[in-house]
């Protein structure tokens, strides 16, 4: 006997104008937006759906969400642009800690699939892409509904919540991504386990960072767990502007501490796996800043990483 499958309502609007016109037609309802679909016929029996009347509104034949802009300050991509499309056209230009996590993320194939509005919007994981943008302070162009169509600017951090759930207008469409184009010293990027197959246990961190003689004049420092969301505090930032470098290694114990208290204010319960990953990070983060800082001044680095 079979179970009732039901097809869902395609829309593929060619322009934003007939996509406001298909969201004014089913206010009320919440259509999925297909962007690549990297994520949403990843789930479970999303497809074929048991249920009836699910509207999805294809994203792909929008030009205008295709498009790509650069000048002497930020980048600008439209939503639809893939993360492989980003790394290609901003290689010589972009944060290489960006470029570094879109080429950590999954196999080239999928990654010509993923789109960077797409990758900022999952519902089931928080990705360290979404992260790193937010230490590059990036901003999105959010385009919503109220007695007509609205569009305004955020920075990336504003359309999450304190959960790291992505809190944005209902029927909202991510349009636009600018990120600014910026010099760093330094820039750090680590991840352990798959946010897809390791979730509970995995982890990124990513930082990113101006030196001034043997001091840190500017830090953004995140963490990302893709099942709980970001840790991102100006407590964090000023923590890594005052330590005095070369690290001491008697204080990488100190700082580990501190760093592990302030996320479980956030996050109140960390397995010990993951516990042991972050600890880990922050070991070797610390570690590589004193190397890159000693390698400047041709000091003695054992001295100081033990």
């Amino acid at each position: 006997m079979y179970v009732e499958l039901r097809s869902p309502n395609i829309h593929e609007p060619a322009s934003m104008t007939e996509y406001n016109n298909t969201i004014v037609n089913y206010r009320g309802t919440t259509p999925f937006l297909w962007a690549g679909g990297t994520e949403i016929m990843s789930e479970p029996d999303f497809y074929p759906a048991l249920r009836g009347n699910m509207e999805i509104i294809s994203l792909d034949r929008i030009e205008e969400l295709h498009h790509f802009l650069r000048n002497d300050r930020y980048a600008e991509f439209g939503a639809m642009v893939s993360i492989n499309e980003i790394a290609q056209a901003g290689k010589l230009v972009l944060p290489k800690i960006l470029l570094d996590t879109i080429n950590g993320t999954a196999t080239r194939t999928i990654r010509e699939r993923i789109t960077i509005g797409g990758s900022l919007c999952t519902r089931r994981f928080k990705t360290a892409l979404a992260s790193t943008l937010m230490i590059l302070d990036a901003a999105v162009e959010l385009r919503y509904m109220k007695k007509r169509m609205h569009s305004k600017w955020f920075q990336i951090s504003r359309i999450y919540d304190k959960d790291g759930r992505l809190d944005v207008p209902a029927g909202a469409l991510l349009s636009k991504v600018r990120i600014a184009i910026q010099q760093y010293d330094y820039q750090y990027l680590r991840s352990v386990g798959s946010p897809v197959k390791d979730p509970c246990d995995a982890c990124t961190l990513a930082m990113v960072a101006r030196f001034e003689q043997n001091s840190i004049s500017y830090a953004r420092l995140i963490f990302t767990l893709p099942d709980r969301g970001f840790c991102y505090s100006r407590d964090l930032d000023n923590m890594i502007t005052s330590m005095q470098l070369p690290v001491n290694i008697s204080r990488y114990a100190q700082i580990e501490n501190f760093v592990i208290d302030h996320i479980r204010e956030g996050f109140a319960d960390l397995s010990p796996l993951r516990e042991d990953r972050l600890r880990g990070m922050i070991h070797d983060m610390i570690k590589d800043i004193n190397e890159r800082v000693l390698s400047y001044t041709g000091r003695d680095v054992d001295r100081f990483n033990g």
